[in-house]
């Protein structure tokens, strides 16, 4: 299995050389890293709470075959468009109810968000923990990133059913 799936796609697709990353476990993340990645809820509602703001979207590449909707974004505070997060998201759409496909199509609210706000009932389960080697891509997206590594984990979100909404790589900026 391809633990940075989705991202690995998206950069694929666009001719980006492969992530350096290696899995670790959970304990050896130092804080605030840990607190904000060692759960099984979403990284949204954790990340407001962190920074004290709503996030918003800031997409950077997406697609949509109307089957699954991928986007490579950095999720920023509504409030001083501060990075909080790097990543990419591969959603299944048919495991959602088709009125908030446009939600999630429009790439303006985090996954997270629009599912608290429709009242989704889901699940988060944590694939691995990661620690990432920040190369240009990521360099880009993020503005500037003064690290030799960085933190991040990835994730699935199930259904009550325990059907797939979605996958997702989720990186953190250094704090």
């Amino acid at each position: 299995m391809d633990l940075l799936f989705p991202l690995s796609f998206m950069r694929s697709v666009r001719g980006s050389p492969k992530l350096s990353y290696e899995k670790i476990e959970p304990d050896t993340i130092t804080e605030p890293y840990r607190s904000l990645l060692v759960h099984e809820g979403d990284m949204t509602s954790r990340l407001e709470a962190y920074y004290e703001s709503s996030l918003r979207v800031r997409r950077l590449r997406s697609s949509n075959d109307g089957k699954s909707y991928f986007r490579e974004v950095v999720l920023e505070t509504e409030s001083t468009a501060k990075a909080t997060e790097y990543g990419a998201i591969e959603v299944s759409l048919g495991s959602l109810p088709e009125e908030i496909h446009p939600l999630v199509v429009e790439a303006k609210l985090p996954l997270g968000s629009i599912l608290n706000n429709s009242r989704i009932p889901y699940s988060c389960f944590p694939r691995a923990y990661l620690k990432i080697v920040p190369d240009g891509p990521i360099v880009d997206a993020l503005g500037t990133v003064e690290a030799d590594v960085l933190y991040g984990r990835s994730n699935e979100i199930r259904s009550f059913n325990d059907q797939v909404i979605a996958r997702i790589v989720e990186i953190l900026p250094p704090s």
